[in-house]
């Protein structure tokens, strides 16, 4: 190639690859961006809900620190408040402690001080095995803050620092990071007798934490109020504060960030170093916790720290490698088509013109195929003309396309050719009505590309032209039949809608509209997730986001079925379902419709209230508690769980019926019922089975526990007024325990144990609470 040619070449290649090049740079840019920016997202999404939830865990762990407080304090009040020596009763918490510690895995110590601050009873727990200390082993707390506060309050529960563990002055080695919560006791007068106190192991809270930490993108950490690490950079910080070193705060090494921080509650933020993302515990705490009830010495929150080099996405190393090859290897394509021109030009310059004519005919193949010269008429036809117009080609020559255009389409057909011949440019799809020889009108498509001269100038069009009625026809027919369906769909009641592959709508009706609140325009294109929540449906096996080979499925089966749907508003409503497939453009979307039975739900939800509770107390009635019995039962037997059954009965009911009268006896039942339902867990299941006789299935509790919630049940209906039609009556129950075992493994054996127990109670005077371990006798 001479040096003229290679300037010539590489003046082309860079004209041809310049733009190229550029699109290929932006699009190179957007695309990094774009994955950056996606890839952050995603982290910082990751990172606010893994501090949600570690959140939500920490207060779930301090909620059950409160209620379990809460329960000693009461059980020790009862008993402080009863007779006998004082000796005895420190004896009977003791025990009481001792039961309910090695029940608590996380529990290290119980302890009841006096307002003095005086250790009465002290209990520590050691893989879960309770040890009582006596006489100088009992400490003097009066100088302890979690103490001092503790006396301080009126009312309520106290939660210490979270800190190590402390005795007489020294930190436990190895070293015991806890956590306290206190609650004051009182006499049967309203007297202050001093706090009892339960020690829950921080170390249950500190692994609660290393599952997300595995999981972040970073690091996480735990401080209190102050900014002093609990969990740090690394073990070298944790627990600086309780030693008095130096670093002990956050802000010593993240000033800047210690600042943002200690601003608000909670919020997500890029530092000097990297990205944060920081939660108070008690932000969005459950009721019980941020109750004005509950006092903390301190707050706490969890953060995470991802630094700024993980921020890169990991594979940007690839996509700039894969860019620059494509710049490469597009360049080498296009270096090797600008020689290629260069060289075809060369070697077929003699031929150009004949070869374009054939190509420009080639290219613009119809079902004829014409040429006009510079006033517009055809120079040149031949294909089936005739079959088209009735004008054989020769009848053609001479004349112009507008001396057959339909006298509407006129006007716009001479514009366009005008328009092409003026701008020197093609025409493509020009469509309009024309009139054959016989009169009838026809829709041709016209397709043409100008002929230039040397100078550039349009002398005329090459170009082609096919019959389309039978294919406009067919549109109208279509668009007439959509008109049809679109103004079924606008008069039904339910919702229509259509959806892809992907589970994205195309189709949503004035119905849905009104349904869902989502107008058309605001669903096109969008999922349907946005009205079908799997939150909303936890338990319903027809919804699960399933993505399966780039698909997107919202539900699992085609059919009928019900599921909770969300409106625009947030509220959620049962609705009908029914999902029928669409094979369309090779591949299966979906047709359904959506109709709202709110009214039908709540008329089955009362029917079902109607069959499974008694009319009269609002319990379980007989036939609900022997069904929801049977499936405990087997759960307890599948996971080997404690399950165990109160059986309860009114002493001497026929002598309030007799005396006050039915309305009377009908209050008393309502009234217990209430009693007891303060009493029980939201898993318990209590019913009533006979006139005055009630049964309560406790699930994941031993037999010790069964007897403290019989004999707590037993005490509040005896201290209990109940208020009936003919005045407050007082009652007393006799309560009969059993639990499963490897004697009592079938409900029948289970309700025949506790029958028998109820049986010892009535005989050993009434008002007591009997156990029986055998379905056959007595123990």
């Amino acid at each position: 190639m001479s040096s003229k040619n290679s300037r010539n070449a590489l003046k082309l290649f860079f004209k041809r690859y310049i733009l190229v090049a550029v699109i290929i740079l932006a699009v190179a840019i957007g695309v990094m961006f774009t994955q950056k920016k996606q890839y952050v997202d995603h982290i910082k999404e990751h990172e606010t809900n893994l501090v949600k939830n570690s959140c939500k865990e920490f207060s779930f762990w301090l909620e059950a620190g409160v209620e379990d407080v809460g329960i000693v304090c009461s059980l020790l009040e009862r008993r402080l408040n009863q007779g006998g020596d004082s000796a005895a009763k420190l004896d009977d918490v003791a025990d009481m402690f001792a039961a309910f510690g090695e029940q608590r895995d996380i529990c290290l110590q119980l302890r009841y001080i006096s307002k003095e601050g005086r250790e009465l009873v002290r209990v520590n727990i050691k893989n879960n095995v309770a040890e009582r200390l006596y006489g100088d082993f009992l400490q003097n707390k009066s100088d302890r803050e979690y103490v001092k506060d503790a006396l301080n309050l009126e009312k309520g529960v106290y939660i210490s620092s979270f800190d190590l563990n402390t005795e007489h002055g020294e930190i436990e080695v190895p070293h015991i990071p806890v956590i306290r919560f206190l609650k004051k006791v009182f006499g049967p007068d309203g007297a202050e007798l001093g706090v009892v106190a339960i020690n829950y192991s921080g170390k249950f809270l500190i692994r609660m934490l290393e599952a997300p930490a595995a999981e972040s993108f970073g690091e996480i950490f735990l401080i209190n109020s102050s900014g002093q690490w609990i969990i740090g950079p690394d073990e070298d910080y944790n627990w600086r504060f309780v030693f008095g070193k130096q670093g002990a705060l956050l802000k010593d090494q993240f000033p800047a960030e210690w600042e943002i921080i200690s601003s608000a509650s909670a919020g997500q933020f890029f530092g000097s170093n990297g990205l944060y993302t920081y939660k108070s515990v008690y932000e969005g705490a459950p009721p019980a916790l941020r109750d004005s009830d509950v006092s903390f010495n301190e707050h706490w929150k969890i953060i995470t720290y991802v630094p700024s080099e993980k921020l890169f996405v990991p594979q940007n190393k690839i996509t700039v490698f894969l860019i620059i090859i494509l710049f490469l290897w597009s360049g080498f394509l296009f270096w090797r088509r600008t020689l290629f021109s260069i060289e075809k030009d060369s070697i077929s310059n003699a031929l150009k013109e004949s070869e374009k004519r054939f190509l420009d005919i080639t290219d613009a193949a119809g079902e004829f195929i014409w040429e006009t010269g510079p006033d517009g008429s055809f120079i040149f036809v031949t294909g089936r003309a005739e079959n088209i117009l009735g004008y054989s080609a020769e009848e053609l020559v001479g004349k112009s396309p507008f001396d057959f255009v339909d006298e509407e389409s006129s006007w716009e057909v001479r514009k366009e050719f005008l328009d092409a011949a003026q701008e020197g440019r093609n025409f493509n799809s020009l469509v309009s009505k024309f009139v054959n020889r016989d009169g009838h009108k026809l829709w041709l498509e016209f397709n043409g590309v100008p002929v230039l001269d040397e100078a550039g100038n349009v002398t005329g069009f090459r170009g082609a032209t096919s019959d389309i009625t039978a294919q406009r026809k067919a549109l109208q027919d279509l668009q007439d039949r959509e008109d049809m369906l679109q103004s079924i769909s606008d008069s039904v009641q339910d919702a229509l809608i259509l959806m892809d592959d992907k589970g994205l709508v195309h189709f949503w009706n004035p119905a849905a509209e009104k349904i869902f609140g989502f107008s058309s325009a605001e669903m096109m294109g969008k999922d349907l997730r946005a009205c079908v929540w799997l939150e909303d449906n936890v338990d319903d096996l027809n919804v699960s986001y399933e993505e399966k080979e780039g698909q997107s499925r919202l539900f699992s089966s085609y059919g009928s079925f019900t599921v909770n749907v969300r409106r625009k508003d947030g509220n959620v409503f049962p609705a009908e379902v029914l999902l029928s497939p669409l094979r369309r453009d090779n591949s299966w979307w979906v047709v359904g419709t959506i109709r709202d039975v709110t009214e039908r739900k709540e008329a089955e939800d009362a029917l079902r209230k109607l069959a499974t509770t008694d009319p009269l107390t609002g319990l379980s009635n007989r036939r609900f508690f022997m069904e929801r019995s049977e499936e405990e039962l087997e759960k307890a037997r599948r996971y080997n769980r404690s399950l165990s059954l109160l059986m309860l009965d009114i002493d001497f009911f026929k002598k309030v019926n007799d005396t006050y009268g039915h309305d009377a006896g009908d209050d008393v039942l309502k009234a217990l019922s209430v009693v007891g339902l303060k009493v029980l867990r939201n898993v318990d299941v209590f019913g009533r089975i006979g006139g005055e006789e009630f049964s309560i299935l406790l699930p994941d509790t031993d037999i010790d526990g069964a007897v403290l919630v019989a004999e707590r049940i037993r005490n509040e209906i005896e201290q209990a007024k109940m208020q009936t039609r003919s005045g407050a009556l007082t009652i007393t129950v006799s309560i009969g325990v059993a639990t499963v075992n490897e004697q009592i493994c079938t409900l029948e054996h289970l309700l025949k144990a506790a029958d028998l127990g109820l049986y010892a109670a009535k005989d050993a005077g009434r008002n007591l609470v009997k156990v029986q371990l055998a379905p056959d006798g007595l123990i």
